[in-house]
Parts: structure tokens; sequence; C-alpha cells
């Protein structure tokens, strides 16, 4: 099955969910397409009502990413205040070098979701914590500015469908600031503190 068809029969498996399914049932559906939920992950947001754009960067290198247990939250601090894009984020990251954007999802204003680097392969986003963890980042900066609410909204329900995914719960152990690991401001203490909210929002997605 490729990618394409493999994100439709999602699209129909969310429908079904959508209409008040059971969600073991559709969690079952999912499980005997591909066993290998790291693999099925990006796929399964495709079956949600999330605002998704996807996009076909090329990179130069990826690997797969081993185990998920951290999901870590950051901001672009970049343009000021500007509401940027992944493509933006993807061209810097190459600049610096990099493979291409090291987020896995990004979140712009409006609250549209854009996708980044694929979500099954490691990241580039927190020193040392890479190989275990999700990136997703949010536009602004917010040391300066607070994320909108449609931002948070976005935000909280993709926390809680990848933690819904990958078996995780969405707490203080699971789901982070990128200021948590590294010696950082991000994500900006405006969004930093808004964790706690974020975490118990998302829960109310799985």
């Amino acid at each position: 099955m490729n990618r394409r068809d493999f994100i439709i029969k999602g699209l129909k498996l969310g429908g079904a969910l959508l209409a008040g399914a059971n969600i073991s049932t559709f969690l079952n559906s999912i499980a005997n397409i591909n066993n290998n939920v790291a693999k099925a992950a990006d796929y399964t947001l495709y079956a949600s009502d999330l605002p998704i754009v996807e996009n076909y960067f090329n990179f130069t290198s990826l690997s797969t990413r081993p185990r998920t247990s951290q999901i870590i939250v950051h901001h672009s601090a970049i343009g000021g205040n500007d509401d940027i894009t992944a493509a933006d984020i993807h061209r810097i990251h190459l600049q610096n070098g990099w493979s291409g954007i090291g987020y896995h999802m990004f979140i712009r204003k409006s609250g549209l979701i854009e996708t980044g680097r694929p979500l099954e392969d490691i990241g580039a986003h927190t020193y040392q914590h890479n190989n275990s963890s999700i990136g997703i980042c949010l536009s602004g900066n917010f040391n300066d500015e607070m994320p909108t609410d449609m931002q948070i909204a976005s935000a909280s329900k993709l926390i809680g469908l990848l933690c819904q995914m990958y078996s995780l719960s969405p707490n203080e152990n699971t789901v982070f600031g990128h200021r948590d690991f590294n010696a950082t401001a991000c994500p900006g203490e405006n969004l930093y503190t808004d964790l706690y909210h974020l975490r118990h929002m998302a829960s109310n997605f799985i």
C-alpha cells in the first residue's frame, strides 16, 4: 500500500470516528493496517479533523526514530512577531547545514498545522533528546507576544492525538518545553506557562 492510499484509508476510518464510532474499534482498524505505531502515526493524523497541510520537503538524509517518549514544544522566535511558515524554517535549517526542518509539526497563528520532518524520523530540535521525541513548533516569539487561541486549540488537540498514537499520557513527564532540556528561553515565557493548560486540554482528545 503506498503512502497516498494509506492516507485515504485513514481518512475513511476517521470519518467513521467523527461519526461516532468507538475509539477502540478505530485504533484496532489502524493496527491491522500497520502494527508499527511510529510508522503509522503520521497517517493517523489525517483521520482527525485537524487543519493539517502536508508539505513535501526534500531532506538531505534522515533516520528512523527508535522510540517516542516525549513531545517537546518550541516557538519559532524568527522574524519578530511575523507569522512565518514551515517552508521558511526548512530553508533556514538547510542553511544551517541540517537535513532540513528539524520540527515535525509547525503551527501557524491561524491554527493551521503544517507538516515538517516526517513524523517517524529523528528530528533536530532539542539537543540530546531528538532520538526519543517529537518536536512541535508554534509560529511567533512568545517572550514578546501571546500564542493565539487558534494555536493553543490546534496544539492541544495535536498533542492529545500524538499521545494517543504513541501510548503516552499528556503530563509533565511526557510534554515539555525546549527549555526543560537545553539552555534556552524557548518556547518563550508566555507559551511555557501555558504548558499546564495544554497538557490538560490534550487529555480531552485521548
